[in-house]
Formats: structure tokens, C-alpha cells, sequence
């Protein structure tokens, strides 16, 4: 009997350790040590900003990561995503997301993947609350994490959200 419940540890104690093993090797690298992640939220200790981890259109699902599809908006319609305390970034806030070592290695899209999982590679624009002029706004792409302004409100770009605070 002893024996049995020795093979049965061991036998538990594999299938813990590749049930762990799967979940680390699902999340990747940790990511920037700057952030605290809970759930759907990741917390920016530098700016003190708080982040939806998924682009609107999708939605967090904990162990999957972001599922949905990324909805793109023309710059009015972007605006009015936030809801509650969340609100779309102005232009200064926004590039703060981008991933120093992955730009400086060219790495798409230019964020923490960790942090910020499953970006669909074909939307990487991403729209900032801030106008440019009567009717534009300032963008950001995540594909070359540069900033750009323009009167391009018709054009359709991702968003992501975010509020001050924890």
C-alpha cells in the first residue's frame, strides 16, 4: 500500500509539474517590471496609468489571453469607446506602452506581449484622444512606435483604454 500511494504521489506530482510547465510556457517572458498585471488590467508604476490589457472588440478570458476581434473606429467614433473611468489616451500617454527593446531590435508589434497579448499584427494603429486640427486626431503605430497627427478622421484605427490610478 505504501508503494502505491508513493507511485501515486509521483504519478501527481508529474502531472502538477507539466500542468505549471504548460502555464509558464503559455504566458512567455515576465513581463517589464514596471507593470503589476491583474486579470484584464495592467498597472504602469512609472505613469501611473492603468491599462485594458486587450484592444476594444476583445475581450480578456484568464489562461487564453485577448479573444475577439480588434474593432477599428473613424477618430469621433473612437471617442467614444471609454466608458466608466476608462477613456481612450491622449498622444502623450499612448506611446508610453511601446517596448523599448523590441523597437530597438525592430519587433512587431513594438509592446510588451505579455502585458499586452494577442495584437492583431494588421491593426497597429491605434488612435489618441488628442485632435489635430478641425477634424484629425494624433495616432500612434505600434508597428514602428512612432506618433503621427493628421487630419485623417475618417480613417479606421484600433483603440485601447485607459485611466489614471489603480
Amino acid at each position: 500500500m505504501n508503494i502505491t500511494c508513493r507511485g501515486t504521489s509521483i504519478i501527481l506530482g508529474l502531472i502538477l509539474t507539466l500542468i505549471v510547465g504548460s502555464a509558464i510556457a503559455q504566458a512567455g517572458p515576465a513581463a517589464n517590471s514596471r507593470y503589476v498585471i491583474k486579470g484584464d488590467t495592467v498597472y504602469d508604476r512609472e505613469t501611473n496609468l492603468s491599462w485594458q490589457r486587450c484592444s476594444v472588440g476583445q475581450q480578456w478570458v484568464d489562461g487564453t489571453g485577448c479573444v475577439g476581434m480588434v474593432k477599428t473606429f473613424d477618430f469621433r467614433a473612437a471617442q467614444q469607446q471609454g466608458r466608466g473611468t476608462w477613456r481612450v489616451p491622449t498622444k502623450d500617454e499612448l506611446p508610453t506602452l511601446v517596448d523599448l527593446n523590441r523597437k530597438a531590435q525592430e519587433k512587431k508589434p513594438m509592446i510588451d506581449e505579455a502585458a499586452f497579448p494577442d495584437m492583431d499584427l494588421k491593426k497597429l494603429w491605434y488612435w489618441t484622444s488628442t485632435p489635430a486640427g478641425e477634424s484629425g486626431g494624433w495616432y500612434f503605430c505600434f508597428g514602428d512606435g512612432d506618433l503621427f497627427n493628421g487630419y485623417y478622421d475618417t480613417r479606421s484605427f484600433a483603440v485601447r483604454l485607459v485611466r489614471r490610478g489603480q
